[in-house]
C-alpha cells in the first residue's frame, strides 16, 4: 500500500512538473552563456553582486592630508574641489575604501598656478606596504628612485618608477615602504583610468601589493597654488544583456606574472578571470565567485 501510495505521489509532482507554465520554467532555467552558465536577473546572486555595484558607484573615502599652508578642500559625494596656495604638503581627494583594480573615470579640471603639483589615483596597500600613484597630471614634481619600464594604457604611455621612502609618514605611522609610481606622458584632467594595467606592469616588474587600503582621485602639491574640481565613477560598464564587464582598453607592455600576488582580496575586489594575476582568494567571510569568464569578485 505503501509503494502504490508513494508512486501516486512521484507521478503528481511529475505531471504538476510537467504542466508548469513555459514563461514560467524559462524563468526558472538559467541560460548558458558562451563562456559559462549566465545568471539570470532575478538570481539572488545577480541581485547581490548587482547590490554590491550600486554601493561601489558611490564614494565612500574623503582623504584629507595636510601639513599646514592654506588649503580648501571640499568633499561630496563622487566629487569634490580644492583650491591652495602653501609650502606644504597635502593630498586631498574623494575615492573608495578599500580600493580595487576596477576603472576609474574622472572629469573636471586642474590648474597649477604656480608651483608644482599631481593629479592622480592614488592609493595604499598593507601586506606589503605601499604607496602608489597612477598620476594623469604631473607638473614639476620629481618622484626621485630608480625608473623601471613602461606601460601603454588609455591611449598614454607611463613611465614606471619606485622608489623607497625611509622612515616616513604612512598609514601605519612612520615606516619604511615603497612607492609605485606611473606617470603619464600627457597632462589630462579628464578620461578613464584602466587602472588594473598598471597593477598587472607593477607585478610585471617585481613591484608587488598587497591587501588594498584607501584609493582616491587625488590632488598633491607641497610647494605652490592652484585649483581643482573632480567628478569620480568607479563602476563596470554594464552591457546590453544585463551582464557587468570590466573595461580594458590595452595591456601592459612586456611580460606579465602568471601568479598569484599578495593576500586574500576584500569584498568586491577581483579574484580571478582570464589574463588576472592578482590575489585568487578572499579574506573570510567573502568568497570568490565567478561572473563571466573575465571577472570573479569576493562577494
Amino acid at each position: 500500500m505503501m509503494v502504490a501510495i508513494s508512486s501516486l505521489v512521484v507521478l503528481s509532482a511529475l505531471t504538476t512538473s510537467l504542466a508548469a507554465p513555459p514563461d514560467l520554467v524559462a524563468r526558472e532555467v538559467e541560460k548558458r552563456g558562451p563562456f559559462n552558465f549566465a545568471l539570470g536577473p532575478d538570481h539572488p546572486l545577480s541581485r547581490r553582486f548587482n547590490e554590491s555595484l550600486a554601493r561601489r558607484s558611490n564614494t565612500n573615502y574623503n582623504q584629507d592630508y595636510t601639513t599646514g599652508g592654506e588649503v580648501s578642500f571640499s568633499p561630496g559625494t563622487n566629487e569634490f574641489s580644492v583650491t591652495w596656495n602653501t609650502q606644504d604638503d597635502f593630498v586631498v581627494g574623494v575615492g573608495w575604501n578599500p580600493g580595487s583594480s576596477l576603472p576609474i573615470t574622472h572629469s573636471g579640471s586642474f590648474s597649477v598656478e604656480s608651483g608644482l603639483g599631481s593629479l592622480s589615483v592614488y592609493g595604499w596597500t598593507t601586506n606589503p606596504l605601499v604607496e602608489y600613484y597612477v598620476m594623469e597630471c604631473n607638473i614639476g614634481i620629481s618622484t626621485g628612485g630608480t625608473e623601471k619600464g613602461s606601460v601603454s594604457s588609455d591611449g598614454a604611455t607611463y613611465t614606471i618608477w619606485e622608489n623607497q621612502r625611509v622612515n616616513e609618514p604612512s598609514i601605519e605611522g612612520t615606516s619604511t615602504f615603497n612607492q609605485y609610481i606611473s606617470i603619464r606622458d600627457s597632462c589630462t584632467t579628464s578620461g578613464t583610468v584602466t587602472v588594473e594595467n598598471h597593477f598587472q606592469a607593477w607585478a610585471s616588474l617585481g613591484m608587488d601589493l598587497g591587501t588594498m587600503n584607501f584609493q582616491v582621485i587625488a590632488v598633491e602639491s607641497w610647494d605652490g597654488s592652484g585649483t581643482a574640481q573632480q567628478a569620480v565613477s568607479n563602476s563596470p560598464v554594464t552591457t546590453s544583456t544585463g551582464g557587468t564587464t570590466r573595461t580594458s582598453s590595452t595591456t601592459p607592455t612586456g611580460p606579465t606574472s602568471t601568479s598569484p600576488s599578495g593576500p586574500g582580496q576584500t569584498e568586491w575586489g577581483q579574484c580571478g578571470g582570464i589574463g588576472w594575476t592578482g590575489p585568487t582568494t578572499c579574506q573570510s567571510p567573502y568568497t570568490c565567485q565567478e561572473l563571466n569568464a573575465y571577472y570573479s569578485q569576493c562577494l
